[in-house]
C-alpha cells in the first residue's frame, strides 16, 4: 500500500465565528488564511487555519481519499460545502495525483503521436505535453511556503506561460473531438480513450493554477482564472456530451454511426464524466461572493 502524507485543516480548531463566517459568505479562505472584511473596508486576518496531518492511500482515486478524509475528519455542517473543494485542492498540490495523472497521460500522448500522424493532432499533443509540464513545476513550487519570496519571479513566469498554454488547449480540444469522426477504428479508440482522460484531469490543472495565484497574493487574478476557466471548461463538456448524444439519437433514427461502439464500452466513464462532483466541487469551490476587493491589512481585528 502506497501511503502519502497530506496537511488538511482541522475543522475541530476552527473558531466558531469563522465557520460561521464562512457559511454566510462573510469569510475567505485564501491559502490557508481566513479573511474578513473590518469597519473599515479592510480584509483582515481573522485566523491562520490549524492543520493536521492525514495520511492516505496515494492508490487510491481521488473519490476514495475524499470518502475517507471526510469520514475522518467529522466535518461541521457548516464548513462542509466549502470543505470539500478545499480538500480536493490539497490533495491536487500536496500529494503525487496529479502527476500520477500527468504521467499516465503522457503515455496516452506518446501512444497517439506515434499512431496519429495528423500534423493538427500533432501540434496538440506537443502543446498538451507543455502545458502539463509547467503545471508539474507550479505544484512542486506549492509544496513549500517559504519559497515565496525567492520564487516570486519565477512563479509569475509560470503564470503567463499557463494562462496562455490553458487558453489555447481549451480553444483546441474541440477541433480535437471532431477529429474522432473521420479517424479510423484504431486511431479513434486512441483519441477518445485520450479526450476522456483529459477531460477529467483538466479541473485538477485549474485548481492548481489558482493556488498558484493565491500563494502569491494575486486574489483577484486566482478568481478570475477559476471562473473563467470553469466556464470554458463547462461549455466544452457540453459540447462533448452534445457530440455523444448525437451519435445515440443517430442510432435511435435507424442509423450506425461510425465508432459507436467505443461509446457504448464507455458508457459508465462517460457518464461519470458528465456528472462529475468532483469536478464540479473543485471548479465551484473557492469562486468567492465579493466581486470586489478591498485592501488586505495585515492587522486581526
Amino acid at each position: 500500500m502506497n501511503m502519502e502524507q497530506l496537511y488538511i485543516f482541522d475543522w475541530s480548531k476552527v473558531k466558531p465565528e469563522v465557520i460561521e463566517g464562512i457559511s454566510k459568505g462573510l469569510v475567505e479562505l485564501r491559502d490557508g488564511v481566513a479573511y474578513k472584511l473590518n469597519e473599515a473596508g479592510h480584509f483582515v486576518i481573522t485566523q491562520h487555519m490549524p492543520l493536521k496531518e492525514v495520511s492516505i492511500n496515494s492508490s487510491s482515486n481521488i473519490e476514495g481519499v475524499l470518502k475517507h478524509l471526510n469520514a475522518a475528519q467529522n466535518i461541521q455542517l457548516a464548513a462542509t460545502a466549502i470543505s470539500t473543494g478545499l480538500i480536493l485542492g490539497a490533495i491536487v498540490v500536496q500529494t503525487m495525483y496529479l502527476a500520477n495523472k500527468i504521467d499516465k497521460l503522457q503515455d496516452q500522448i506518446d501512444l497517439v503521436s506515434q499512431d496519429v500522424h495528423s500534423q493538427n493532432v500533432l501540434y496538440f499533443m506537443g502543446k498538451l505535453s507543455e502545458y502539463f509540464g509547467l503545471i508539474e513545476s507550479a505544484r512542486v513550487l506549492l509544496l513549500d511556503k517559504a519559497l515565496v519570496e525567492e520564487s516570486q519571479g519565477i512563479a509569475e513566469q509560470y503564470m503567463a506561460q499557463l494562462a496562455a498554454k490553458r487558453n489555447e488547449l481549451l480553444s483546441l480540444i474541440d477541433n480535437l473531438i471532431d477529429y474522432v469522426d473521420t479517424a479510423s477504428e484504431r486511431h479513434a479508440k486512441l483519441m477518445f480513450d485520450f479526450v476522456n482522460m483529459m477531460m477529467d484531469i483538466l479541473p485538477k490543472t485549474i485548481s492548481l493554477e489558482t493556488q498558484l495565484y493565491e500563494r502569491y497574493g494575486k486574489y483577484k487574478m486566482a478568481d478570475h482564472i477559476l471562473a473563467t476557466s470553469a466556464k470554458s471548461y463547462t461549455n466544452i463538456l457540453t459540447n462533448y456530451k452534445t457530440w455523444c448524444n448525437s451519435k445515440i439519437q443517430e442510432v435511435i433514427s435507424g442509423n450506425a454511426p461510425q465508432h459507436m461502439q467505443l461509446m457504448n464500452d464507455k458508457e459508465d466513464l462517460l457518464k461519470e464524466l458528465f456528472n462529475s462532483e468532483i469536478n464540479q466541487a473543485i471548479l465551484t469551490a473557492n469562486i468567492k461572493k465579493n466581486l470586489e476587493y478591498a485592501p488586505v491589512s495585515t492587522s486581526a481585528n
